[in-house]
Order: structure tokens, then C-alpha cells, then sequence
């Protein structure tokens, strides 16, 4: 049985990957490897008040997350994205919890989505992906 996704949808990335498990499941544990400091990154730049560097982390975060099937997150970031475009970085500091707490789950919901994929294909644990 599938499990419910409220923050991704894996059926995204499982089409970008042909419908490959393995590869699926490779790309799932890049994800879990290179979003985790695009998002710090994007948290710095908004800790420091850097519009323009908020507006390259939110827009390359956005596409990271997209891949995922992440739409909530990918429109939170759009959001920020717009934002810092027209220096209202004080309406971005007030959405950063409300994402926060997104980002977080959805990270989740990417290891979970691991570890039913790799029992469905009876893949053996993979230490980077769960």
C-alpha cells in the first residue's frame, strides 16, 4: 500500500526517472543531499537581508523542490522569491516559519517515500537515502 503524501508526490519523480526504482531512488537521496543546504543557504540570505541572494537561493530551491512534486513548498518559495524581487523582506521573515515547517515535512515525507519504494522493489537500505 502507498503511503499518503500531503507535501510531495513521488509519482514526479518516479516519471522523471522513467519509472525506474533505482534510479528513482538515486535521485530521491541526491535530493536529501544537495536541498538541505540550499535551504540553509537561503535561510542565511534571508537571516543577512540580502534580497538579490534570497532571489537566486528561493528560485533554485523552487526547482529542487519542484522535482519532488513539492508544489506547496515550490509555491511558498515562488512566494519568497517575488518577495525579495521587491525588497519585502519583512513579509518574508513573517512567512519563514509557515515554510519552515513545510520544508520540514517534506523531508519527511522524501525519506518515507525511500523506504517504501526501496521494500516495494525489496532494495536492500541505502545509508545516504533513509
Amino acid at each position: 500500500m502507498m503511503p499518503r503524501y500531503q507535501h510531495i508526490n513521488p509519482a514526479v519523480l518516479l516519471d522523471a526517472a522513467g519509472q525506474d526504482i533505482p534510479t528513482f531512488l538515486e535521485l530521491s537521496a541526491t535530493f536529501l543531499d544537495i536541498a538541505p543546504p540550499m535551504y540553509e543557504r537561503l535561510h542565511h540570505a534571508i537571516a543577512a537581508g540580502q534580497a538579490a541572494d534570497v532571489t537566486l537561493q528561493s528560485h533554485s530551491l523552487k526547482g529542487t523542490v519542484a522535482l519532488i512534486g513539492a508544489d506547496q513548498l515550490a509555491t511558498m518559495l515562488g512566494r519568497i522569491e517575488a518577495l525579495s524581487r521587491t525588497a519585502s523582506l519583512g513579509e518574508i521573515h513573517a512567512l519563514w516559519a509557515d515554510l519552515a515547517q513545510v520544508y520540514k515535512e517534506t523531508i519527511a515525507e522524501v525519506h518515507l517515500s525511500i523506504r517504501h519504494f526501496q521494500k516495494s522493489a525489496g532494495c536492500s537500505d541505502d545509508s545516504r537515502a533513509g
